[in-house]
């Protein structure tokens, strides 16, 4: 070997050294770094054509791209369920325990106990005012709650706007670190930092999205989520909120793919990550809260309105109007049973009463005069009703609201259902149905209960929907139009949308006059409604909301109930008795101002099984307001602990995963410092045999 080859072999371990010492630094550096994976240094023999001429270094990230991948699963994994876990959970806050004084749920049982004390001395202006605010007070509850889970649901619409910017971010940086990291490759450079860099935002992205990375041939990674969608080579895809989506308060996510312009909806793309689990809090568990909710409020204004309208005030009320119903005149009444229409005087005697007998189709007066209905429609009731009871009251029936009111001086009206075969159409009775008395007021339909029937015409003028099939996340998967076409019968209107929803649900009109829409296909969740452009007559009703149609309407159920104005302003107008009107003749006095009998049945009210239907994650079922209380609570807190355990259980796999990885890719201080003394003594090594090439070197001259 010549004494150059010492020279340049000499050299070649000095510098080799040198940037084994300083890769070695870096990872002593970066010991605390999170994300950070180790340098490793790998010693190449230098070969030339006389033999070994030297040493090189290949310095190398210490990258496991299974664990990795692993890591990225449950990271995505992790912050999905935890995201779930925390909207849930604060979301099970709000609704609280039933016997927690501070609970939605604990107004309930004071309002029924109101009654039950008013029951005891109705003529107590201080009791009346008493149980109306107590109603008041469950009132602004229930719409204080709904307004808060609606708050949790805009919040999570924010979180998803953020973390889109986040991921679009983060996408970018690791397109240009792509390109970086590609000329390094094609230059021979190393470009360790610029690898760990990317390596930190592709570990975030993990968070946000599920995805999974591969290499690149000449470098850098490509991203694609967990199903080969691309999102990121040498350019990034851009994620944003479907605009094509017209009337969705809650817009999807779409992707515009790496040098495309086409948008693409990339829910049903992502099952992990935080984007998947705010979707999820968002369109799916928040959702189902709300729609129980919406269903236990209705229930509990309905079972109010029901006891109301059996009741009287005393004196009776000189006029009764109702809420627009969504029917028309032409309607068929579909009324079974016998009603009571009285006229009764400021005593409570009686001046007229009138017995309407929907079976036979005949209103008998007390005066044993019987007028026959014309027809068996709502118009034909009014109009044989306007015969009956001229010149003494008057009825009529326009937008789809009845009012009744009598011209007798200082008389009232009373209408009470037959103790012994009480009117009925769907459930409710005749002064329900209508609601004449109500007591609880809001915008909309509370029941969707109609009382329709096949044979009615549907009364809805040509018109469009457009319908959302939504999955079992409440992502939405398809939209179509329906068209509405007027003159049909509601047996059309059900079979036209089994047409339209073939292969995805079924519509279906129950005994009540409920026209339902039922996912059939496995894939599908629910059927949402995005628009709704018909009407219904001239009650300004759409089939949406006649029928509760969409999640919206059935969430607003729980806001903007009210009670009625009138008695708000005038608590004397509570109904407290009851009128014994069935078979009562002229002069017979049937209301009493000590009569606690509408205010007992009022009270009653919250233990009296009705009939709630589907609503987000609770069954249909036939229970009280009481017990129904109790199992949407219980739900709400088994939801939440369910969303609970399974963050835990997502959050031990990473960890485990997470720890796999740092022991392989992690800085080990005992093993570096190992290192490093080894590179120093080998540095030492090469500086020595430089030494000795020189002074053999300087001998050989010496000897010439």
């Amino acid at each position: 070997m010549s004494i150059s080859s010492m020279m340049s072999i000499g050299l070649s371990a000095l510098a080799a050294n040198q940037q084994a010492l300083k890769a070695t630094s870096t990872n002593v550096a970066n010991v605390n770094t999170v994300g950070y994976s180790r340098l490793d240094v790998q010693f190449i023999s230098r070969e030339a054509s006389g033999g070994l001429s030297g040493v090189e270094i290949e310095v190398r990230r210490v990258a496991n791209a299974y664990l990795a991948a692993a890591e990225m699963r449950g990271a995505a994994d992790v912050a999905s369920a935890d995201i779930l876990s925390q909207f849930m959970d604060r979301a099970q806050g709000l609704l609280g325990d039933p016997s927690d004084a501070s609970s939605v749920f604990s107004t309930l049982d004071p309002v029924f106990a109101s009654f039950g004390a008013l029951a005891v001395d109705p003529a107590s202006a201080l009791r009346r005012s008493s149980t109306l605010s107590d109603l008041t007070t469950l009132l602004a509850q229930l719409d204080t709650t709904a307004e808060e889970i609606q708050a949790l649901r805009d919040e999570s619409q924010s979180r998803i706007i953020s973390s889109l910017e986040e991921a679009n971010s983060l996408m970018s940086g690791i397109a240009r670190l792509n390109m970086s990291i590609q000329r390094s490759s094609i230059a021979g450079v190393s470009a360790s930092e610029a690898e760990t860099e990317q390596q930190r935002m592709i570990d975030r992205l993990s968070e946000i999205i599920d995805i999974r990375a591969q290499k690149r041939t000449l470098g850098g990674v490509e991203v694609r989520t967990t199903d080969g969608m691309l999102l990121v080579d040498l350019d990034a895809a851009r994620l944003g909120l479907d605009s094509t989506t017209e009337g969705e308060p809650h817009p999807g996510v779409v992707m515009m793919p790496p040098r495309s312009t086409t948008e693409t909806p990339l829910e049903t793309h992502i099952s992990g990550g935080e984007l998947k689990g705010l979707l999820r809090a968002r369109d799916k568990e928040l959702v189902n809260l709300q729609l129980a909710f919406g269903e236990f409020a209705a229930g509990t204004a309905e079972a109010l309105n029901a006891a109301h309208n059996a009741a009287s005030t005393v004196p009776a009320p000189a006029a009764m109007i109702g809420r627009n119903t969504g029917l028309l005149e032409d309607d068929l009444l579909n009324f079974s049973g016998v009603t009571h229409i009285g006229i009764v005087d400021s005593e409570g005697n009686v001046v007229r009463n009138f017995r309407v007998d929907f079976a036979n189709g005949e209103i008998l007066d007390d005066q044993a005069n019987v007028t026959p209905f014309g027809g068996a429609t709502i118009g034909a009731l009014r109009d044989a009703l306007n015969l009956a009871m001229d010149p003494d009251a008057t009825i009529s029936f326009e937008n789809g609201v009845m009012e009744l009111e009598t011209s007798v001086v200082d008389a009232g009206v009373v209408i009470t259902d037959d103790p012994t075969n009480p009117a009925r159409r769907a459930g409710r009775g005749f002064s329900h149905t209508f609601g004449l008395n109500d007591l609880v007021t809001h915008g909309g339909p509370l029941s969707y209960a109609t009382g329709l029937s096949a044979l009615d015409n549907h009364g809805f003028i040509d018109g469009d929907i457009t319908f959302a099939m939504r999955d079992h996340d409440g992502a939405i998967v398809r939209t179509f139009n329906f068209h509405v076409t007027a003159g049909a019968s509601l047996g059309s209107l059900r079979d036209d949308l089994n047409t339209a929803l073939q292969g995805y649900g079924a519509a279906t009109l129950d005994a009540n006059g409920r026209l339902a829409l039922t996912p059939t296909n496995n894939n599908i969740g629910r059927i949402d409604v995005l628009q709704d452009t018909t009407v219904r007559g001239d009650t300004s009703m759409s089939v949406s909301q006649l029928f509760g149609f969409g999640e919206q309407l059935s969430i607003e159920r729980a806001r903007s109930n009210s009670i009625r104005a009138d008695i708000v302003a005038n608590p004397n107008l509570v109904a407290t008795a009851q009128a014994d009107l069935a078979g009562a003749a002229a002069n017979t006095r049937v209301l009493s101002p000590g009569d606690g009998r509408g205010a007992l049945g009022l009270e009653a009210a919250g233990a009296t099984p009705r009939t709630f239907a589907n609503a987000g994650g609770l069954s249909g079922q036939v229970t009280s307001i009481s017990d129904y209380a109790a199992r949407l609570a219980g739900h709400a807190g088994v939801r939440a602990e369910a969303l609970e355990g399974a963050r835990a259980a997502a959050d031990s796999v990473r960890e485990e995963v997470r720890q796999r990885r740092m022991s392989e890719e992690g800085v080990n201080l005992d093993e570096e410092l190992v290192k490093m003394t080894t590179y120093q003594q080998a540095y030492a090594a090469a500086s020595r045999m430089i030494q000795a090439a020189k002074d053999l070197y300087d001998i050989c001259l010496n000897l010439v």
